[in-house]
């Protein structure tokens, strides 16, 4: 089983009404995804997919200077744009083993249906 790991950033807004503090205020970030995606197998060259065509297909999603409070059904906190990431990744059939997002240098949250966390 191999493992690529995808690292995709994006600038967007959000706020958090529901919290309470400086994020309930409209406010930016340079988010950063980090997908790891699973494959069974790499084809005669040795790869398993091109790395590109995971990252463009992250950048297909449309988030890249919006504002995510419109673009997402749940609230979204670093959780949430992480499982919005791995569902859509799914949905695109990919075998995500997880999905990581920075929302800052120093705090990311991580989505996984299965536990794999390494």
């Amino acid at each position: 089983m191999w493992v690529l790991v995808v690292r995709y950033e994006f600038d967007a807004a959000h706020r958090l009404p529901e919290v309470e503090g400086p994020c309930k205020n409209l406010h930016g970030h340079r988010w950063v995804v980090e997908a790891y995606v699973r494959f069974k197998e790499v084809d005669r060259s040795g790869v398993a997919m091109d790395f590109k065509r995971i990252k463009a297909d992250l950048h297909s999603l449309g988030l890249d200077h919006t504002y995510l409070n419109e673009r997402m059904e749940d609230p979204p906190s670093a959780e949430n744009v992480a499982k919005f990431f791995y569902s859509k990744m799914k949905e695109m059939g990919y075998d995500v083993a997880m999905v990581k997002v920075w929302e800052t240098p120093n705090y990311a949250a991580i989505y996984s249906e299965d536990g794999a966390i390494p």
